[in-house]
């Protein structure tokens, strides 16, 4: 009994010094996480308006923004804790059968790619205006959980949804006493914040009217995404990459990306950017949205010479950059898509990109768009 309570002195110490910044969010989760057995912790929470938040660690932005956009609406043990108003400790079993495991897509295709979580213990709570519910995760060959482990877990619930709650009234006070907010909003351009879990914590307002009818961007429970579909590998690329950034795991930021729109010919051309906000472990991403829609493309004749990229690669150079596909310019210039794609290749050589949504990118930065 004495090993557990100096556990839990030393991880509430953790968890709480993450407030003011004395040490990272991520290491007060791990500290969870290893108090409890766990291979992952991970904190979800989910509002009475549907608003849903995620976070976990070991941090993986890759894995929190998967969740979030693909899969936290089709995990039925979240689903059936919001409606039944379970409150607890809850294991997966409790509020699935067997058969629901099976044919379950978290468990089928997330927990593939994230056998660490399969295992789990779920405490659902009432707090932060909904359901939260901290869970304890490992592989299946570790077995359940002990009672004591559990039990730390029932400990640890409630000051876990404290610190979640001051945490977001810090952030916000930051934000606003640093002057970000006040500075983005006045761009021209659009300007999405989001914070380490890559959950948007503020748009201006040309960000917002590209969202609100799914120009080019969209929000799908808090998270950002691309509308098209094509645009969503990059977009998520991006965001993973900037996360990384923020949480000191890289130093190189993403190059600009061109997204795709729906309803526009002109892609949207998105930078990402770091800020800090006072502290280290609250550094925020920043996404800048440019949407040039009245922009003039350059003529392939001026693409060749400032790229010398040749007069047939030029001319599909520009048809991307005015937001055609490749497929659609084969057929309009009578080229199979063999050799469109060939001369697609030889761009992204000559550009030394990798992805097509960067050759948009490149040559948007090279003429002025």
């Amino acid at each position: 009994m004495a090993a557990s309570a100096s556990v839990v002195e030393n991880t509430l110490s953790c968890l709480y010094g993450s407030i003011d910044g004395s040490n990272s969010w991520a290491d007060a989760m791990g500290r969870v996480a290893a108090a409890t057995g766990a291979d992952r912790f991970t904190f979800n929470a989910v509002g009475h308006d549907g608003s849903f938040h995620h976070d976990s660690a070991p941090f993986d932005p890759e894995g929190l923004l998967m969740f979030a956009q693909d899969f936290a609406d089709k995990d039925l043990r979240l689903q059936r804790i919001v409606s039944q108003r379970r409150r607890g400790l809850i294991h997966t079993g409790d509020v699935m059968t067997a058969q629901e495991i099976a044919q379950c897509p978290v468990h089928n295709e997330f927990y593939r790619l994230f056998p660490e979580c399969w295992n789990a213990c779920i405490l659902a709570l009432e707090h932060l205006g909904g359901i939260t519910a901290p869970t304890i995760q490992r592989r299946a060959s570790k077995g359940d959980f002990t009672p004591e482990e559990t039990r730390l877990l029932e400990v640890l619930g409630p000051h876990i949804c404290r610190v979640v709650e001051l945490q977001a009234l810090v952030s916000a006070r930051t934000l606003g006493d640093d002057g970000i907010v006040a500075a983005l909003d006045g761009l021209d351009d659009g300007v999405i914040i989001f914070d380490h879990a890559g959950f948007v914590l503020h748009m201006n307002a040309p960000a917002r009217a590209i969202v609100a009818i799914k120009d080019g961007l969209e929000l799908t429970r808090g998270v950002l995404r691309a509308s098209h579909h094509d645009s969503r590998p990059v977009l998520f690329d991006m965001m993973t990459r900037t996360l990384r950034v923020a949480a000191g795991l890289s130093f190189e930021l993403p190059r600009p990306i061109g997204l795709r729109r729906p309803g526009n010919a002109r892609p949207l051309i998105v930078r990402a950017f770091v800020s800090p906000t006072g502290k280290d472990a609250n550094r925020i991403g920043v996404l800048k949205i440019q949407d040039h829609s009245s922009w003039q493309a350059p003529s392939a004749e001026t693409v060749g010479a400032a790229t010398g990229l040749t007069p047939a690669e030029s001319r599909l150079a520009v048809a991307l950059l005015e937001g055609e596909s490749v497929i659609d310019y084969a057929r309009r210039e009578g080229l199979s898509e063999h050799t469109a794609r060939s001369h697609l290749k030889h761009i992204r050589s000559k550009l030394g990109v990798t992805r097509q949504a960067n050759i948009v990118a490149v040559l948007a930065r090279l003429f002025g768009s």
